[in-house]
């Protein structure tokens, strides 16, 4: 499964300044995260707008990356234990492979 597109991330990452790219990286984690989470604190709260605005703002995040797989994920029934851990364990390792991608753009 591809968690992100390469191409698409390296080039939102080449595009700036090197210094830039490791504060991008966690502020990106971070994002992940918190739209994950607030997406399904609305589904177990069954709050229909909320989930409409969760999954609007984690696919626009996640088109900057092509991270396809955390929005197959989000758009499905998170519901179940199995559905939310599994989608849980979709932005953890697409955060993954993003910093191991810009990794090598971040001056040491």
């Amino acid at each position: 499964m591809d968690l992100i597109d390469p191409e698409l991330t390296l080039s939102q990452f080449e595009a700036l300044p090197p210094e830039i790219v490791a504060p991008l990286c966690e502020a990106t984690a971070t994002d992940l995260r918190d739209w994950g989470q607030r997406l399904l604190d609305a589904v177990a709260g069954d709050d229909p707008d909320a989930i409409r605005r969760a999954r609007h703002s984690l696919k626009g995040l996640c088109g900057n990356f092509g991270a396809s797989a955390v929005m197959r994920c989000a758009d499905g029934d998170l519901q179940s234990a199995d559905a939310r851990a599994r989608f849980h364990e979709c932005i953890e390792a697409t955060i993954a492979t993003i910093l191991a991608l810009a990794a090598p753009l971040i001056p040491q």
